[in-house]
């Protein structure tokens, strides 16, 4: 036992003199800083610009290339509102459901479901506008995000049209998932002052 403590105290107090010997600099190298790997998340309003905008810029099958669009909040707030309607009452459709999810309806004290222009001209001077909408319903995985989105509607004739107007100044695009079947409700408005 006792030699045992012995060559235990032996070993500390060699790995003691070895390091009060060294007299030189820390010679261990500074931690590698940590850069962040994950890459930015941008918003609907930043990923719905570079979609459209990178659609619009370019031929499609419908269309030459045109000028880009300018997000607009009240185009935001009322494509929200619309996607909220139709996730609530599972009702994929361009007119409001005409229910209390249906603001616009219930704003106008309407007897009936409101349409897409309705909602576009609350806030904007309607009488010279020209407005358009689509709509689509998709499970959560699939057409995830405003570049997936855009990308199935502008390979059909006529939602490409709508997308390439060149008549269009302002848009705005919103995605609500249903609670009742877990599906995800898109809404795309546009709309441009007439000539």
């Amino acid at each position: 036992m006792q030699k045992s403590f012995l060559y235990k105290l032996l070993l500390c107090s060699t790995v003691l003199l070895a390091q009060s010997n060294n007299t030189s600099a820390d010679s261990f190298l500074p931690a590698p800083a940590v850069t962040s790997t994950t890459k930015h998340k941008m918003t609907i309003k930043e990923a719905a610009l570079k979609a459209i905008n990178g659609v619009r810029m370019h031929t499609q099958i419908c269309s030459k290339a045109t000028k880009p669009l300018h997000w607009n909040k009240h185009l935001y707030n009322m494509s929200k509102e619309h996607s909220i309607d139709m996730a609530v009452t599972s009702l994929l459709q361009h007119n409001g459901s005409g229910t209390k999810t249906d603001t616009t309806a219930l704003r106008l004290n309407l007897k009936r479901g409101s349409y897409f222009f309705e909602r576009v001209n609350q806030k904007i001077n309607s009488k010279n506008l020209y407005s358009g909408e689509l709509v689509v319903r998709t499970d959560i995985k699939s057409l995830s995000s405003p570049r997936t989105v855009i990308a199935y509607w502008i390979k059909k004739q006529k939602d490409c049209q709508l997308i390439m107007n060149p008549n269009f100044t302002d848009f705005a695009m919103a995605k609500v998932i249903s609670n009742k079947d877990r599906r995800a409700y898109w809404t795309l408005l546009l709309a441009g002052k007439r000539k």
